[in-house]
């Protein structure tokens, strides 16, 4: 009895000794914090970067087609104007455009042919719901139409038109700079957008008496002096649209520094010129230059600091939030071209 009470208070002392002391408890308590907190540091890093280069990775494509939808109208232009034109502020009337009237920043202007009808005088051509060939013949058959000059030339022979392009630079809600004018009920992400507007030379209607011809004794090649109606430019017309967003906006303005033998879409003088979109033009060297040929250089910045979350180093972060892309378009207009 008296070995089995001994044996049995051996035991509970030895027990009684095994464990962990307090300070083993708060170094090993410390080290396991260490460790998560050094895991959970990795993991919201490796989000943030992921996070980072898929909104950065967005934006650049986004630029780049953006970029690929204005080169490819650019392609087209019969005539690209220039800061001689566009003004400090990209509005237009310049010293060789009197009386052109644009939107505030405005960054590319330019002429290109379309042919007609356009899908916008077809919606409104009756029979509505009938063939296209239909709606084109009963528009050009109409005693109105053959009536009148400019109908009659463009809907049985020409079959084709001036439409006036712009793009123009316009900062979002709570940017500082000037604001182009054009709101949108919908908010768009990023610091700026651009805004895609045209005007073309014809006006449709349902008949052919609604014809007219808003270039008459105009013509883009020979910087005609504009009345003061033409163009209109407000945030109602159908004739403008959101191209892209995520735009980068940084005011205020840089001297465009172009090629030797380019001159700036926009601005005359340093200080003039947009960081993020602008566009450098062949410069003529005469009025009466032959053969001459325009390209065009175009630069486009995105900013994707808002898509990742990031606003507020929108303006102050690194280029890595940045992307930027620009190319190098040769229009099809040429000025006295004379075939040898």
């Amino acid at each position: 009895m008296m070995r089995r009470l001994l044996l049995y208070l051996w035991k509970a002392r030895r027990s009684a000794r095994a464990g962990f002391t307090i300070a083993e408890l708060v170094i090993g308590a410390a080290i396991g914090a260490f460790l998560i907190t050094g895991m959970m540091y990795l993991v919201v890093e490796m989000t943030r970067v992921e996070r980072t280069q898929t909104a950065r990775g967005e934006t650049e494509r986004e630029m780049a087609q953006a970029l690929d939808y204005i080169a490819n109208e650019l392609r087209e232009a019969v005539l690209v104007y220039d800061r001689n034109c566009l003004r400090t502020n990209g509005s237009g009337n310049g010293a060789t455009c009197p009386g052109l009237t644009l939107p505030v920043n405005t960054v590319l202007a330019f002429w290109k042919r379309e042919p007609v009808p356009d899908l916008n005088f077809l919606n409104l051509v009756p029979p509505t719901s009938g063939p296209e060939q239909t709606q084109i013949d009963n528009y050009a058959n109409n005693s109105a139409c053959i009536s009148n000059r400019d109908c009659n030339a463009v809907m049985n022979y020409a079959r084709t038109q001036y439409t006036l392009v712009v793009y123009v630079l316009c900062p979002n809600d709570g940017r500082p700079g000037p604001n182009c004018s054009f709101t949108t009920t919908t908010q768009p992400r990023g610091p700026a957008r651009i805004i895609r507007g045209y005007f073309r030379q014809y006006v449709w209607g349902t008949n052919a008496s609604q014809f007219q011809n808003r270039l008459v004794n105009l013509d883009p090649l020979e910087n005609p002096t504009w009345p003061a109606s033409v163009p209109k430019w407000n945030d109602d017309n159908a004739d403008t649209a959101p191209l892209v967003s995520n735009v980068d906006w940084q005011p205020p303005r840089v001297n465009v520094e172009c090629p030797t033998g380019y001159v700036a879409t926009t601005g005359v003088g340093a200080n003039t010129g947009f960081r993020s979109f602008y566009g450098c033009v062949r410069e003529r060297s005469g009025a009466a230059e032959t053969g001459f040929v325009q390209d065009v250089f175009v630069y486009l910045r995105g900013n994707a600091a808002e898509r990742a979350g990031l606003r507020e180093i929108e303006g102050s972060g690194t280029n890595i939030y940045r992307p930027a892309v620009e190319t190098q378009v040769r229009t099809r207009g040429s000025y006295n071209r004379r075939p040898s």
